[in-house]
């Protein structure tokens, strides 16, 4: 379902950037997979959720350089969905749905209400991930 993004040399790349209390990869990784438990639980569409969650990081440079570039500290938030959909669809065959959960995890922060059921999830499944990975970043200090 999703082994040709997992092996796949860009996404790959993932693995180079530091996010939340490991790389993105295992970010993504952490997201698909409860995406798809959830998407799978509800009788929804858990292939698209699977692969969405995937790909909805897919953005490839170092976010907190970029931050301390940024004047408002803001244009990574709203940027990144965008660039991580640029490069998913540049890589990969990206369906309309998939393509709303990558480009709407960021809900509420970018303002677009999420199309499908599915993107919901994966931005849930984003949060939950994200305070996950936080609380472990602060059990190891």
């Amino acid at each position: 379902m999703v082994s040709d993004i997992l092996t796949h040399e860009e996404f790959l790349k993932l693995k180079e950037y530091h996010h939340h209390a490991g790389h993105i990869y295992d970010h993504v990784t952490r997201v698909s997979y409860i995406a798809y438990r959830i998407s799978k639980a509800l009788g929804l569409d858990y292939y698209a959720a699977a692969r969405g969650g995937l790909l909805h990081d897919f953005f490839l440079y170092d976010w907190r350089e970029r931050k301390s570039q940024d004047e408002k500290r803001s244009s990574h938030g709203k940027e990144h969905p965008y660039i991580a959909l640029e490069n998913a669809q540049k890589y990969f065959t990206v369906n309309a749905k998939e393509a709303d959960i990558i480009v709407k995890h960021m809900f509420p922060k970018t303002l677009s209400l999420p199309r499908y059921r599915e993107s919901f999830i994966v931005s849930l499944s984003d949060k939950i991930a994200s305070v996950y990975e936080y609380s472990q970043r602060f059990k190891r200090s």
